[in-house]
This record gives structure tokens, sequence and C-alpha cells, in this order.
């Protein structure tokens, strides 16, 4: 369960990146980007909580749901 706990933080890390940019330029542009952030916040919950107890499919569901999130606040900028 360690191996799959440090996995399921690595990718967040791989993916903070991406979220804190568009959530930076969504504030910059006064976009409100609370709807995608909440979403991606608890997919990630799931995704590390699935993860760790190796559940595939559901982290699977989990990591396209954070993807979600960020779209949403991507296409609110827009």
């Amino acid at each position: 369960w360690a191996q799959r706990a440090q996995r399921a933080h690595l990718n967040l890390v791989e993916n903070l990146p991406a979220f804190a940019a568009l959530v930076i330029i969504a504030h910059l542009t006064g976009v409100d980007a609370a709807g995608g952030a909440a979403l991606f916040f608890w997919a990630r919950v799931v995704h590390a909580v699935v993860h760790i107890m190796g559940i595939s499919y559901v982290r699977t569901l989990a990591f396209a749901a954070s993807w979600v999130g960020m779209l949403m606040i991507f296409f609110s900028i827009l």
C-alpha cells in the first residue's frame, strides 16, 4: 500500500502545475472556478483512496473526473 500511496502522490504532483496555472489564470481574469476546483479536489481525494486500495477502474474514473474539473475551469476562462 505504501508504494501505491507514493504513486498516487506522484500522479497528483504531476497534475498539480496544470491545475494551479488554470486557477491562477481564472483568478487573474475574474472567472469563478469554484465548481471545477471542487470537482478536481474531491476527484483527487477519491483517486488517492482508491489508488491506495488498488481499485484500478474507479481510480481511472476519478482521474478522468479530475481532468473534467480542469476542463471546466479552462472553458470558463474562454
